[in-house]
């Protein structure tokens, strides 16, 4: 025995699983066995001769039925002296009692599930003295009915039909007595233990249970204005009730049913109506609460899969959940739209007619527009996750329900519609961004289901003109219209759906909020001072960019961020500046609150580093080209490869060309001689910014200046070096020079800059990115890539992307690549259109460049 015993125990685990699988395949028999006693058909008849208002009361009054059964966990862990929080306490309860109701079993489902789901942190004995106490109490409420049935029997309310059960009813009211003598007499710790206390409570809480079985059988009669006498009723109930429990077939039925039938048609009712009140029964008191019961064993069973993996189960399902939701949205909407536009064709095509979920036909022409070009529009609320769309969406969705059950009752589209509410409330967390900034991916894509959809009606109403020659064409049959009238009620819905949607998208945009702080020179500087840059962190000085500061836990401010935002993408210029500790906090800190207001950020030109880090968050690159390195720590004039720029500056150095470096503050006549050259170098040409430093004189007060000037003392050409905020990297940003010097004027600016940064400490010289420079060169290259390389090959007439590297390759000693890192909610396509608007604006439209797509308004905040 003890060996026996101990084999039960080391294979507890497995027989709990196997007890729950059991349950799981018991209750799925049960519900395609109840399924296959519920017509449709014949619901969708009850409910359009009944009313809403009663289905509304009788759904009620079954969730009502069912609550008296928490009472039996309150007590059972007030006897296992542990406290549940009263949410996870009324959860599993319903649970509990709504599977053991469709399970059966005289209620030791109920009871092998109880020991599961509270007994884990108790030991099993007494988990078993606790469960044992409460089990021999289910059925007292059932037994004292009996004894109120077998007395209304032997009075005579009923007639002689019934008079034949009294042994079934004197066997069932034998029970509460039995129960009640046995719980005094036995001492031991399984059932003579019980306190007055408790036993009143089991016995009341038995009771309120087959009140509200019983209740909710004679209200749904009611309800439905059934003539009866509830003294005749009651004692066929409880009679057909004791059967099947006795019988012990999962939720009663076949038993029940079949005797509820019969003892229904002795007393007069038709058999038709009969059917109808069971199916109700059914439907209120065991299926609902039973789906209720279901969502809430999945809310728990996510819950203990969260806690065991961290979260990832409720993560990944949400998700899930929210595309899902996005997917029934937009695919409804087409539906119902094609259904109004196209209706015959949703019964000559049969593939159609089998895809089509909300196939109903009652809708008239104008709700039924409505209704499809709604459901696109809060659907591209959800599917941006915005937070102010989800009560619309979910009263459209109930209007859309409740219209369906009114006035074209469907099962099926009953089903669709409560199953995508569900999923809905279920992926409310999905819904978190404050905003809506509605991005050109999303244009396309609304744009594109829009403008189909209207033109395909616009050109049905044409093909339906009287004057239109039918006779003449082969076409389809379906695309015509049973008239003008129905078809012109439709386009109206069309023109107050487009007023809809601009309202409703200005709704979801809220009061615009922007990213970032316009540039503070005092704190930017102060950063970069402290914790270093890199060569693009003086970029931010050309006040054409926004910038973000990441402030630590002290109140300091340790990183920057530079970005120019364009549609609903936050345009960064190249990798972070300050402190690299805190990269990865400001990175993530930037990614949530981009997130969070609805936009994307896009990382362009980035080190191969920082594009490795961005990928684990889910971006996507493409290389952007090459950056030039010159060697300053082994540069030299000597050698067979240096001829040439030997021969420059020799030739310079003779024509008494001289090269300085001069320190800010600068004054106004050498800016102005500045500008004069600037000015001269551009022609006819724009200054540009964002990733390129145009002529300011702000700007260019804020590092060195590199000049060189002919033997008259005459500028001829300068650059101005830019501030690395490191040890090791020099360069420098505008290089220009008047037009009638000798040529090769670049090469001894360049040499000449090489010499004194190699004499100030420099270790290498940044000579700018090379863009497209070996992009795309692999077949085995992504297709964004590729398609970078035909731009190189092929387009040095519009640019000279092969006479930029050529020239930079006399001084590289190594190409370092450079990326742009993008989100995969975007489109490659208009990542590159931004980056392109901004980085090639003239800088006198740079200001305008935020608005480029302001379709509904431009008001900011920040």
């Amino acid at each position: 025995m003890k060996t026996i015993i101990q084999w039960i125990k080391d294979r507890l685990g497995y027989l709990k699983t196997l007890f729950i699988f059991s349950v799981v395949i018991i209750v799925i028999r049960e519900l395609l066995s109840i399924s296959k006693t519920i017509s449709t058909a014949q619901l969708a008849e009850i409910f359009r001769t009944i009313g809403f208002g009663k289905i509304a009361a009788m759904l009620v009054i079954g969730l009502i039925s069912v609550l008296p059964m928490v009472g039996y966990d309150i007590i059972l862990n007030r006897i296992l002296k542990q406290k549940q929080k009263k949410a996870f306490l009324l959860e599993t309860s319903w649970m509990i009692n709504t599977i053991n109701n469709i399970a059966g079993f005289g209620g030791l489902v109920s009871i092998g599930l109880r020991s599961e789901f509270y007994g884990t942190k108790k030991d099993g004995k007494s988990v078993v003295k606790a469960l044992s106490k409460i089990l021999i109490f289910l059925m007292s409420g059932l037994s004292i009915y009996s004894l109120f049935a077998f007395l209304l029997v032997v009075l005579g309310h009923t007639n002689n039909y019934l008079e034949q059960y009294w042994i079934w009813l004197i066997g069932g009211g034998l029970y509460f007595p039995a129960i009640m003598l046995l719980s005094f007499i036995r001492k031991d710790e399984y059932i003579g233990d019980i306190d007055n206390k408790t036993r009143i409570q089991l016995v009341l809480t038995s009771f309120l249970e087959w009140t509200g079985v019983l209740g909710s059988f004679l209200v749904i009669g009611f309800l439905m204005d059934i003539p009866m006498n509830p003294l005749q009723i009651i004692p066929l109930f409880i009679a057909a009730s004791v059967i099947g429990i006795v019988s012990m077939i999962p939720g009663e039925l076949g038993s029940f049913d079949i005797m509820m039938l019969i003892g229904l048609s002795a007393l007069g009712i038709k058999r038709e109506i009969g059917v109808a009140w069971i199916l109700l029964y059914r439907l209120f008191y065991y299926i609902v609460p039973f789906i209720i019961g279901v969502i809430f064993f999945l809310k728990n069973l996510s819950h203990g899969l969260n806690q065991r993996y961290s979260g990832i189960p409720r993560e990944l399902m949400t998700e899930l959940a929210h595309k899902v939701a996005v997917f029934l949205m937009y695919f409804s909407g087409i539906m119902i739209i094609l259904s109004a536009t196209i209706p015959s064709a949703f019964t000559q095509v049969k593939w159609l007619e089998k895809i089509n979920p909300l196939s109903f036909h009652i809708l008239t022409q104008l709700p039924a527009i409505l209704l499809g070009f709604l459901l696109l529009i809060t659907g591209r609320g959800i599917a941006a996750k915005v937070k102010r769309a989800y009560w619309p969406t979910l009263a459209l969705l109930t209007i859309t329900l409740a219209y369906t059950f009114l006035k074209d009752f469907s099962w099926g589209v009953l089903v669709f519609l409560s199953l995508l509410l569900l999923i809905m409330i279920f992926s409310k967390k999905e819904l978190f961004r404050e905003q809506l900034v509605y991005s050109w991916e999303m244009v396309t894509v609304d744009g594109g289901i829009f403008i189909l959809l209207t033109v395909l009606y616009i050109v049905i109403g044409v093909y339906n003109l009287p004057t239109f020659p039918h006779h003449k064409h082969h076409f389809i049959s379906f695309f015509l219209f049973p008239s003008e009238k129905i078809w012109f009620s439709g386009f109206v819905g069309i023109l107050l759906v487009t007023l809809f949607s601009y309202l409703f998208i200005r709704y979801l945009e809220g009061n615009r909020y922007r990213i970032g702080i316009p540039l503070n020179s005092q704190r930017v500087q102060k950063l970069l001072d402290t914790y270093g840059g890199n060569s693009d962190s003086q970029l931010i000085f050309l006040n054409d960019k926004d910038m973000y500061i990441y402030t630590d836990n002290t109140g300091e401010d340790t990183v920057l961020l530079q970005f120019k935002t364009l549609n609903n993408k936050c345009l960064v210029m190249g990798n972070p500046s300050g402190k690299k500790e805190d990269f990865a906090a400001a990175i993530e800190q930037f990614l949530a609150e981009t997130d969070r207001y609805g936009y994307i950020p896009v990382f362009y030109e980035v080190s191969e580093e920082f594009a490795m880090f961005l990928h684990e968050f889910g971006y996507d690159f493409i290389k952007m080209g090459e950056e030039a390195h010159g060697d300053l720590v082994n540069f030299t004039l000597s050698g067979k490869k240096m001829k040439s720029e030997r021969a420059v500056m020799n030739r310079f150095t003779k024509a008494g060309y001289q090269f300085e470096v001069l320190t800010p503050p600068f004054s106004a006549d050498l800016l102005a001689e500045l500008k004069l050259v600037s000015d001269e170098w551009l022609g006819s040409r724009r200054e540009k910014g964002f990733s390129l430093g145009f002529f300011s004189e702000q700007y260019l007060q804020k590092g060195p200046l590199a000049l060189a000037k002919d033997a008259e003392g005459k500028l001829a050409a300068f650059a101005n070096i830019m501030p690395t905020y490191t040890k090791n990297e020099g360069t420098i940003d505008l290089m220009r020079y008047r037009k009638n010097v000798p040529s090769g004027v670049m090469d001894y600016l360049f040499v000449s800059l090489f010499t004194y940064m190699q004499e100030e400490g420099f270790t290498y010289f940044n000579l700018g990115m090379a863009p497209l420079a070996n992009v795309g060169t692999s077949k085995k290259s992504f297709i964004q890539e590729r398609i970078a390389y035909l731009v190189y090959e092929f387009g040095s007439r519009f640019y000279s992307f092969q006479g930029l590297r050529e020239y930079k390759e006399k001084y590289a000693a190594e190409w370092i690549p450079r990326y742009t890192l993008y989100s995969r909610d975007s489109f490659i396509a208009y990542v590159m259109i931004a980056l392109l608007l901004v980085d090639n604006a003239p800088i006198e439209q740079q200001p305008k460049v935020h608005g480029i797509r302001r379709i509904l308004r431009n008001r900011y905040q920040r």
